[in-house]
C-alpha cells in the first residue's frame, strides 16, 4: 500500500519537476542546459513511477524507510532544482557583465586613440602649453 503511494509521488514529483523547469525555461530563471538535464530527470522520475519494473525497491524497503527517502528525495530534488535556477541567473549576470566590459574596454581604447591624436596635433603646432600633462 506505502509503495504505491510512493510511485504516485515519484510520477507527481516528476510531473512538477518537468512543469517547474519549463515555467522557470519560459521566464528566463534557468538556463537551457540545466533544463535539458532537470526535463529529461523529470521524465525518468515519472517513468519509475508508472513502470512497476523500475518502482520495485518500495516493496523491499520499510514503509517508514521508503516514506523517509522519498521525503529527503524530493526535498532534495528541489533543493537541486533552486540551486540551478541560481547558478543560472549568476552565469547570465556574468555574462552581461562581460559584454559591458567588452564594451568599456571598446570606448576606452577610442578615447586613447583620439587624445593622441589631439595631442599630436597639439605637438605639431607648437602649443606646448596647452598641451596635456601625463
Amino acid at each position: 500500500m506505502i509503495s504505491t503511494f510512493i510511485r504516485i509521488g515519484i510520477v507527481l514529483v516528476g510531473i512538477t519537476v518537468i512543469i517547474a523547469v519549463f515555467w522557470m525555461t519560459s521566464h528566463k530563471k534557468i538556463t537551457v542546459n540545466f533544463a535539458v538535464v532537470w526535463e529529461i530527470l523529470g521524465i525518468v522520475l515519472v517513468c519509475i513511477g508508472a513502470i512497476p519494473k523500475f518502482s520495485q525497491w518500495t516493496k523491499l524497503v520499510g514503509s517508514g524507510t521508503s516514506m523517509a527517502l522519498f521525503g529527503v528525495g524530493v526535498l532534495f530534488l528541489f533543493e537541486e532544482v533552486r540551486t540551478s535556477a541560481i547558478l543560472s541567473q549568476l552565469m547570465l549576470k556574468n555574462r552581461e557583465l562581460a559584454m559591458q566590459v567588452s564594451l568599456l574596454n571598446q570606448e576606452n581604447e577610442f578615447l586613447v586613440k583620439e587624445i593622441e591624436k589631439v595631442t599630436k596635433i597639439l605637438e605639431e603646432n607648437g602649443d606646448e602649453e596647452d598641451t596635456v600633462c601625463r
